[in-house]
């Protein structure tokens, strides 16, 4: 039986309180290794406490609390509408296959 979150999950929360943050920060903030952090976010996610945002540059994924990931994701909708993202990838599905038409092409 769970006596609830520990050390390290209550550790997460509170750094993600101030924003996003990848692996190898969070285990700096908690003081706890990279796998005990890891084994604590995955553990929050499948509580939907906290969601994975992707990919940092250094190729770790980012995590954050659940309302601010339902929140950029909200933000990012208003920049870029759904009717401009059909539209962008109808453009590229043309471009690639024309790209594709001249590689083969030149192939020959």
């Amino acid at each position: 039986m769970s006596r609830g979150l520990g050390k390290v999950q209550r550790g997460i929360l509170g750094a993600l309180d101030a924003g996003p943050l990848d692996v190898w920060n969070l285990a700096r903030a908690v003081g706890a290794c990279e796998a005990s952090t890891r084994r604590a976010l995955y553990g929050l996610a499948k509580g939907k406490r906290v969601a994975c945002l992707g990919y940092s540059t250094r190729g770790g994924k980012r995590w954050g609390l659940t309302a601010d990931v339902q929140a950029a994701r909200n933000q990012w909708a208003a920049v870029w509408p759904v009717e401009r993202q059909q539209h962008t990838a109808r453009v590229l599905e043309v471009r690639y296959a024309l790209a594709l038409r001249r590689a083969v092409v030149s192939a020959l």
